[in-house]
């Protein structure tokens, strides 16, 4: 009989701290505002993975929040660092790591400009457009936009070599089309926008905190504008790309893994944030992996999208330059790239739409034949190196129907 009772006293112990268990981490929940997206999240864990044959192609692709602040001494050497890391690892294909700066575009900086072309002629990575602005109209968004554009389309950017404006996005301050309030944008038709002016795809999610962020996590999908602030939270298949969507939404990996930070409640969120607070790591990478990015109709092509802000700081930099994300490239290249059950490989974030879009279109076999269409490269990619001078004005920016 006293063993009965303790039984049920310890059940009831045990009742009684799950439930306050679940009751802080709803409070966490929302006070996080990780609500937007908990309930997709949940369905999406519980939702059996796909059958895939091996192997399995694994591709990285860097999102860099590329802000010097004008600094253009700063910006070389960070170059240097970045081509010594790079030049200690290979994909499969022999390719190094591939870096997609989004650069703010009000920050119109030749010089950086110039280095940056030197890294893309070096074949290390892409330049996208990012851009910070609020309490905005479109006339006057358009404005600032064709300007950067047209300013960034002289050192061989965001125009393809077919003659195209074409361009990936990463809005500043995650406040895209209007999520997160006037005082970080202000324009609600902000996707048709970036369509007209030649974009893409936006890569601004995930953003855990924003208001903006979408309802949906670990996955690719097609969006239309609205006229409605947060145009995002409306899904359609990437089918419709070529139809009526303005944008693919490429979300980066959103994930809970169990952990022993108590401040947590022993579950660490991994948004491929890589920063000094949370750098990379060989266990962060199997999560990234274990996100399962696909488009439906390639589950055997899985896409990690990781983001940071390389520059900002000596921290940020130390953090994608240093012996941190040295380590996890190392380890990405053996886990992930034994050639039977994973083939790694990086990829820009244009390289990383074409092949998104493929799948979703039906492609075969391996991705090498849709790495450049539709989105061509770009000039930049592909000028000599003994060219050293921006390109004439004469650019223009070809508004897309």
């Amino acid at each position: 009989m006293r063993f009965v009772r303790r039984a049920v006293v310890v059940s009831l112990v045990g009742v009684a701290i799950l439930v306050a268990y679940v009751a802080v981490f709803s409070v966490r929940v929302y006070a996080r505002g990780y609500e937007k997206f908990f309930g997709n999240y949940l369905r999406w864990l519980v939702t059996p993975a796909p059958h895939t044959s091996a192997p399995k192609y694994v591709f990285v692709m860097f999102a860099d929040h590329f802000e010097p602040d004008y600094d253009g001494a700063r910006v070389a050497r960070w170059s240097r660092r970045y081509q010594a890391l790079a030049s200690r690892h290979r994909d499969s294909a022999g390719r190094p790591p591939q870096h997609t700066f989004f650069y703010p575009g009000e920050q119109n900086q030749a010089d950086i400009y110039g280095s940056l072309r030197e890294l893309t002629q070096a074949g290390l990575g892409e330049v996208e457009l990012h851009y910070h602005h609020d309490f905005d109209t479109t006339a006057m968004l358009r404005t600032k936009l064709e300007h950067a554009i047209i300013e960034m389309q002289r050192f061989g950017f965001l125009r393809t070599v077919d003659g195209q404006t074409r361009f990936a996005f990463v809005h500043g301050n995650w406040g895209l089309d209007n999520g997160d309030g006037p005082f970080l944008c202000g324009v609600n038709d902000e996707l048709r926008l970036l369509h007209q002016l030649g974009c893409f795809s936006d890569f601004t999610f995930p953003a855990v905190y924003s208001d903006a962020q979408p309802p949906f996590v670990n996955t690719i999908y097609a969006v239309k504008d609205d006229d409605r602030p947060k145009s995002q939270r409306d899904a359609l298949p990437l089918s419709e790309l070529d139809k009526s969507a303005d944008l693919m939404i490429f979300q980066g990996p959103l994930f809970f893994s169990p952990s022993f930070n108590v401040k947590h409640l022993f579950f660490d969120l991994d948004d491929g944030n890589i920063h000094p607070a949370v750098p990379a790591s060989p266990r962060r990478a199997d999560a990234w992996i274990r996100a399962d990015v696909h488009v439906p109709e390639r589950p055997d092509w899985i896409f990690v999208k990781v983001f940071a802000h390389g520059i900002s700081t000596p921290e940020d930099e130390e953090a994608v330059l240093g012996p941190t994300f040295d380590q996890t490239l190392s380890y990405l290249e053996s886990r992930y790239n034994d050639g039977r059950n994973y083939r790694l490989r990086y990829v820009t974030a244009r390289e990383a739409y074409n092949l998104a879009h493929a799948a979703a279109f039906g492609a075969k076999g391996d991705p090498d034949p849709y790495l450049n269409k539709p989105v061509a490269p770009y000039v930049a990619d592909v000028i000599q190196e003994a060219d050293t001078k921006a390109l004439p004005r004469t650019c223009v920016v070809r508004r897309q129907s």
